[in-house]
């Protein structure tokens, strides 16, 4: 399901990416993001593919700056708490951090970001995602790894 944002929308995005990035960063909040990619760039496409989800659902993501360890970025319209991961690659998986706390988001969904358009590829699960068979190394620690195949894909707001 692709979603194309507005230029309006991708500054939107770009100024909370440089203003959430700023304020981790002055907060002492350690960057977990698992990318050779700039943190700025990650942040603006994790801040896209919210409004991107948020578009698609009729949702509405949480845009505050403030220095949070949860991950929920969204709440669906039957209480799930979603985390929306992006990535800019297309054959990219849905990766999790391992020290995520399982009982803090019901929903991972994957967003693959080419420009201004998302493809809001599928969800799945926390309790599906966060099995040990999972765990994989990519370079830089365990983290959970979730295939695009094992995602469920959209039809309804999860």
């Amino acid at each position: 399901m692709i979603i194309s944002m507005t230029p309006s929308e991708t500054a939107i995005a770009q100024v909370l990416a440089v203003m959430r990035n700023t304020n981790a960063r002055h907060n002492n909040v350690t960057d977990k993001q698992v990318s050779k990619q700039s943190p700025i760039e990650i942040d603006r496409d994790g801040v896209l593919s919210e409004m991107a989800f948020g578009k698609a659902f009729n949702l509405y993501p949480d845009l505050a700056v403030k220095s949070t360890r949860s991950g929920v970025d969204l709440v669906g319209k039957n209480g799930n708490r979603i985390d929306v991961k992006s990535t800019r690659y297309k054959a990219g998986r849905l990766i999790i951090h391992i020290d995520k706390p399982l009982d803090e988001v019901d929903i991972y969904a994957l967003a693959i970001v080419d420009g201004d358009n998302v493809d809001l590829v599928g969800y799945i699960k926390a309790t599906d995602a966060m099995k040990k068979e999972n765990i994989k190394d990519l370079g830089y620690g365990d983290v959970y790894v979730i295939e695009q195949n094992a995602l469920i894909k959209f039809k309804d707001a999860p």
